[in-house]
């Protein structure tokens, strides 16, 4: 597994550095170069989504907030649904008996949810830079996870992208995403 991440990693590095007429490779270059006038993240599709999840350190070892943008294709468009959930001093509780799993930041209290905004074409260039740009702090920062730091993470529900980073809270392109989906 973890050649396979290092193997994608090392090719998107090798995209990004790719520059045979010295302009710079910016998302607006790469699609002129390709022909398109938009950016069209194919992998999102009926059977698979992609999630983006950023969790800070408000109490410590316990984690804190966590915002979620989930990503997801219904008949010829790309929507978003995001989610707030509040953290807590106090460990998650223990799952109920004959309980449906959930996601870890599910135990937390929900303080705000906004359903199918769909997206235009600058939340889908913000979410390929989301992308990217956390590609380049994951593989710029120390393997081993620390208590009391952010936590961020792009997964897809195919798992054939799974990205987490625990050290960067300056994950810009996420916070513009999430602030043009909840301005909308």
């Amino acid at each position: 597994m973890k050649r396979i991440l290092l193997a994608l990693l090392i090719g998107i590095l090798l995209a990004n550095c790719a520059d045979k007429n010295n302009e710079p490779t910016d998302l607006t270059n790469l699609e002129k170069a390709q022909g398109g006038n938009e950016t069209k993240l194919e992998f999102i599709e009926e059977w698979n989504q992609l999630e983006l999840t950023q969790t800070d350190d408000k109490y410590g070892e316990w984690g804190g907030d966590t915002d979620r943008i989930l990503i997801y294709f219904n008949e010829k468009n790309i929507f978003a649904d995001y989610s707030k959930y509040l953290g807590s001093k106090e460990p998650p509780m223990p799952p109920k008996e004959n309980e449906k799993p959930k996601k870890w930041f599910e135990h937390k209290k929900l303080d705000y949810k906004i359903d199918s905004v769909k997206l235009n074409t600058y939340q889908l260039e913000l979410i390929e830079k989301a992308i990217i740009e956390l590609t380049k702090l994951r593989i710029n920062s120390k393997s081993h996870p620390f208590s009391s730091e952010f936590v961020n993470s792009v997964i897809s529900s195919d798992s054939s992208l799974i990205l987490k980073n625990y050290q960067s809270n300056q994950w810009k392109s996420f916070q513009k995403l999430k602030k043009s989906i909840i301005d909308k």
